[in-house]
């Protein structure tokens, strides 16, 4: 059987290539978004192209919704074996401008962590046991370099750096709990990419973003892609914990 993959976000920019990716590579992919016109587009692209995809609708932030579709999966083809979590938002302030974090509400905090963290949550508690019991599966999380800088001096609030750091540690800990049963969790941190996200913001804050990045420009949603299908790769099968930056040169340790 071919490998079943899960990819959450998938209705735009970097999910809609990470599953046009995965396609092309051979696997099955399941299409998962809250937006039915995004999602459906892309399971169009892949069945054009020769690929085996359909759309979920649901949301990532409801562990009912993300229950009812890992089973609904596994009942379809009889397992899941790629993971990929990549659904999550930042929201902009005025003009396409960061968002100071005493303009931050309270339910706009929970809105960012309940999708961009939670939601990871979501699906790795729903698909980790089956990936247990078939004795196979592969995870990668979509973080940021904002959860490892904070944010700075790019246009990410507080809530989404802080949501994308703990996406970082939380990838951390399963991978830990999985590695007993040769599953591996790895994270990949993009930075500025352009996709729909990148284009809310304010044009200042994209053009002073190129200039501190040593390549000059902004990652096309592909090369993330291409990133998180080398984690999915034999070639990382003893590669697990990690978390692959993917910004042209701007965070530099």
């Amino acid at each position: 059987m071919d490998k079943v993959a899960i990819v959450t976000g998938a209705g735009q920019g970097i999910g809609r290539a990470i599953a046009t990716e995965l396609a092309k590579a051979g696997s099955i992919i399941v299409i998962v978004d809250i937006n039915p016109r995004g999602g459906e587009e892309t399971a169009k692209m892949v069945i054009s192209s020769g690929g085996h995809a359909f759309f979920a609708q649901g949301d990532c932030s409801k562990g009912n919704e993300v229950k009812q579709i890992s089973e609904a999966v596994q009942k379809r083809y009889g397992g899941i074996h790629f993971l990929v979590n990549n659904a999550g938002i930042s929201p902009k302030g005025a003009g396409g401008k960061r968002l100071r974090i005493q303009d931050i509400t309270e339910e706009e905090w929970e809105r960012v962590f309940n999708l961009n963290l939670k939601g990871v949550f979501n699906w790795c508690k729903w698909v980790l046991p089956v990936m247990i019991e078939q004795g196979f599966g592969k995870i990668v999380n979509i973080s940021s370099i904002a959860g490892i800088t904070g944010g700075y001096p790019g246009p990410s609030g507080a809530h989404y750096a802080a949501s994308k750091a703990g996406v970082i540690c939380l990838t951390k800990t399963l991978a830990r709990e999985a590695a007993p049963f040769k599953i591996t969790v790895n994270t990949v941190a993009p930075g500025r990419v352009e996709t729909e996200m990148s284009d809310q913001t304010d044009r200042e804050v994209n053009e002073a973003t190129k200039k501190q990045i040593p390549l000059g420009r902004f990652a096309r949603p592909e090369e993330i892609a291409k990133g998180v299908l080398y984690f999915l790769s034999d070639a990382a099968d003893f590669i697990t914990g990690e978390t692959l930056i993917i910004d042209g040169g701007r965070v530099m340790d």
